[in-house]
């Protein structure tokens, strides 16, 4: 598992500089990347399924990116979206089209509903954290 975390870092910062992160931000998109993965496989281990396991690592990850963009002074987005990338269901999507291309449109339509459950439970998470750290202002919590 810590092999897959360090990669996961690496994917983060890779992207980051695909998408022109510059300097400390490059690695703090790392670190969320790799705070992502560790929180789903450790959910995933704990015996969570996959769907609840990405939901909470998008919300884990999307209050580390909405701390480090208050901190940073950095847009919340550009952390989140390079955090995301390895949580990404890009293989569920591949056998989904593969699936179809082969005629066998049952096993297609499982892998699709499930992929889809996977990237809505990602797309919640991160719709409900951004959307708190909107509402509720650090400063009036503790005024």
């Amino acid at each position: 598992m810590i092999i897959e975390v360090i990669m996961a870092f690496g994917v983060g910062l890779s992207f980051g500089l695909l998408f022109n992160v510059k300097g400390k931000y490059l690695y703090i998109a790392g670190i969320g990347g790799a705070l992502g993965w560790f929180t789903y496989k450790l959910c995933l281990s704990q015996g969570l399924g996959d769907s609840s396991s990405l939901f909470l690592s998008a919300i884990v990850f999307s209050i580390y990116c909405e701390i480090c963009a208050r901190v940073f002074m950095t847009p919340a987005t550009i952390l989140s979206v390079c955090c995301l990338i390895p949580l990404v269901p890009g293989y569920g999507v591949y056998n989904t089209l593969y699936s179809c291309l082969k005629g066998d449109y049952m096993k297609a339509l499982e892998i699709g509903i499930n992929t889809l459950s996977s990237a809505g439970a990602l797309a919640l998470g991160v719709i409900l954290i951004s959307t708190l750290f909107r509402n509720f202002n650090l400063y009036s919590i503790f005024k």
